[in-house]
């Protein structure tokens, strides 16, 4: 007998008699080829989704509920060619947290699925306090036996979510997509859950027809892959009613926004950027926009098949490939203040953990859960400076419990495999995915003041501490309290580790003070950096430097170049292709060299997407327009004192108060702080 100790009351009772019963009749193997189900689809409070096909016979079929013993309602639905013979029963007028057996028969009153607690589901707690949902998620899963179902089972999982490639199909032929459905859910393990659990989803390439599938290259297709889809998914929605498959599940403390970037993608302009290829469709975008700004769950999922950011494998079925999107999606959440937002994606077979700090006002945790099957990809385990932790294993599933019964409500997330085997767990609070809307320094992200340490003093916190190498000291002759001294021929800078701004920033400052003891030799190729962004966090001469501000001479012996690089985004050149980043500069101005030697200089750079700003001591000394517009690629910390590589073309002189803000500061803004330390001085 198998216990489970992970529900209260009758409802657990219910699960052991499921788990110990045989499989269901619908996949005896003696018709297996033909019947499907019954599968619980969408369930909420007050309705539910089922389907059932009984064989390849057309007739009309009978569902009735009860609750308690007691008849409820009956329901009747058609099997028919025209659906590959699969019926759909939506449900309505339920009660909330109320367990409902059914029972299915045809048209003569046969039953082909029997009044049975095998056979039953409970609907969702409506409660937006005080409740408690479990929830699963699978991606890039097969029609083969696999454990994973059943660890789900003995979960007590309230809605299974399948997440993409569940199953592997790669055709747009009706009668191939029909029968690849059929057989993953009537795998066992899936079949047996299926009849009393929720099973819902979105695709992902292979399930939407096409690797590296897209709206475009699946144009004369999608339309027969997405009606098998509708025949065996029993959702409350498929998409706007015509085209595409995003849904969503309420379950009161949760919310579940199914999303398909595969559908739309590629078809017409977006609706954040006309000049750039749409990814979600013009009506998924304002669906889901509405639907976050209307949603009362205090968490709230936004799970797709792809992942959220670069794959770095120049293939275009990730989000990264429509970052104006997805980015101005981050945005929206954030200047609207809607807490509770996670993100959730698959497809890599590897599973992935990252934090974004600050991304949409509070710090944004983003899952990845792959794969389902024993087939992993390790060189899709890439760098990130947001990743938290991975695993590359197989049999992996993800749950996600929205617990509000004991003090302030969290959600908690946990990679598992089977075996009962938890491999990472983790707990955030509702109120640390709050944002604080009165929060004024939500746009600094980066502060070392250099008085006593190397800390930085910003919200981010120890995250962005730098380290020094090559032992530079702290001195108390700063601009404002102490300041970092770097000597050049003892190769010292500090580096920063992890990156401070958002993924593809479109709009940042960086501000510092200075003070050379030497500079560039006239006539030299002497260069002298102050700070450069890294690619991975570490010293290396890989190019990332969209952050990149050094010394070297200029064509006039008095003076100094004040020099910028950049390194942005360049949007795709042709369709289907992903954007590619690309270097920018130099962007040159000549400073006079007394003015930099041996003197306090206030510098600030901001950077808009479309240009870069150089202000020197209070004023703007520079515009320079950006051949290629777009945001920043990506980087992963930074070099102070030196260029990317660490050593080689270090700064020789004093550093202090070097800040960081996730926006574009203006001429105003830099003169009053100039102003402010010049008064501290």
């Amino acid at each position: 007998m198998i216990k489970n100790r992970s529900c209260p009351g009758r409802w657990c009772a219910i699960w052991t008699v499921m788990l110990n019963f045989a499989l269901p009749l619908s996949v005896n193997p003696s018709f297996a080829q033909d019947v499907v189900g019954p599968i619980v689809g969408t369930v909420e409070s007050t309705t539910a989704n089922i389907l059932y096909r009984p064989g390849i016979t057309e007739t009309k079929l009978r569902l009735s509920l009860r609750a308690q013993g007691e008849l409820q309602q009956r329901v009747m639905a058609t099997a028919s060619a025209e659906n590959d013979y699969v019926a759909k029963f939506s449900i309505k007028g339920l009660e909330p947290t109320t367990v409902y057996t059914y029972e299915i028969a045809d048209a003569s009153g046969r039953v082909l699925v029997p009044a049975d607690q095998k056979y039953a589901f409970r609907t969702a707690n409506p409660a937006r306090q005080g409740g408690r949902v479990t929830v699963s998620f699978a991606s890039c899963v097969d029609s083969e036996p696999n454990k994973i179902w059943n660890e789900m089972a003995a979960l007590g999982t309230e809605t299974v979510f399948l997440m993409g490639d569940t199953p592997y199909i790669d055709s747009s032929d009706l009668g191939v997509v029909r029968d690849r459905h059929r057989k993953f859910l009537q795998v066992p393990g899936l079949a047996a859950l299926g009849a009393h659990t929720p099973v819902v989803g979105t695709w992902d390439d292979h399930d939407f027809g096409r690797n590296n599938g897209n709206g475009r290259n699946m144009m004369s297709g999608k339309g027969l892959t997405r009606q098998a889809f509708m025949e065996y998914r029993a959702h409350s929605q498929f998409g706007n009613g015509r085209e595409g498959v995003y849904h969503k599940v309420d379950l009161g403390m949760i919310e579940v926004f199914l999303l398909d970037p595969r559908y739309f993608s590629q078809t017409g302009p977006s609706p954040v950027d006309p000049s750039q290829p749409t990814g979600f469709g013009n009506d998924q975008w304002q669906w889901l926009l509405q639907s976050l700004r209307e949603s009362q769950a205090p968490f709230k999922v936004l799970a797709c098949g792809a992942i959220w950011q670069d794959k770095k494998n120049q293939e275009t079925d990730d989000l990264f490939t429509y970052w104006y999107e997805r980015d101005a999606l981050l945005d929206y959440i954030k200047s609207e203040n809607i807490g509770g937002v996670v993100l959730l994606g698959g497809d890599i077979h590897v599973a992935r953990h990252l934090r974004h700090p600050k991304r949409v006002g509070y710090d944004l945790h983003d899952f990845i859960i792959s794969p389902g099957h024993t087939r992993v990809i390790t060189s899709l385990d890439v760098y990130h400076p947001s990743l938290e932790w991975s695993l590359v294993e197989g049999w992996q599933f993800l749950t996600l419990t929205a617990d509000g019964t004991a003090g302030e409500p969290r959600l908690i997330a946990e990679f598992r495999q089977p075996d009962s085997k938890v491999n990472q767990k983790v707990e955030i609070s509702l109120e640390d995915m709050t944002p604080a809307v009165e929060d004024h320094h939500q746009d600094l992200r980066a502060r070392w003041t250099f008085d006593d340490d190397f800390k930085n003093s910003s919200s981010l916190g120890d995250r962005n501490d730098a380290v020094p190498v090559n032992d530079p000291s702290i001195v108390a002759e700063g601009i404002s309290g102490g300041a970092v001294r770097f000597h050049a021929t003892k190769e010292q800078f500090l580096t920063v580790p992890r990156s401070f701004l958002d993924d593809n920033s479109a709009a940042h400052s960086v501000s510092l003070w200075f003070k050379a003891e030497s500079l560039p030799e006239h006539g030299s190729t002497q260069r002298a950096f102050l700070l450069e962004s890294t690619a991975e966090g570490r010293p290396s001469n890989v190019s990332a430097w969209n952050l990149s501000l050094g010394l070297r001479t200029a064509p006039n012996a008095n003076d100094i170049n004040l020099q910028l690089f950049t390194h942005t985004l360049q949007p795709a050149l042709k369709p289907e292709m992903a954007p590619t980043a690309i270097s920018q500069g130099p962007f040159d101005t000549w400073v006079a060299r007394e003015r930099l030697l041996e003197e306090w200089n206030h510098v600030v750079f901001t950077f808009d997407s479309k240009s870069l700003h150089l202000y020197l001591n209070g004023k703007q000394v520079a515009k320079h327009t950006l051949p290629v517009p777009g945001p920043a690629s990506g980087f992963g910390g930074l070099v102070l004192g030196g260029h990317r590589a660490g050593t080689g073309r270090n700064f020789n002189g004093f550093i202090d108060e070097v800040t960081v803000w996730q926006r574009a500061l203006g001429e105003t803004e830099v003169n009053a702080m100039f102003t402010e330390f010049q008064h501290q001085e």
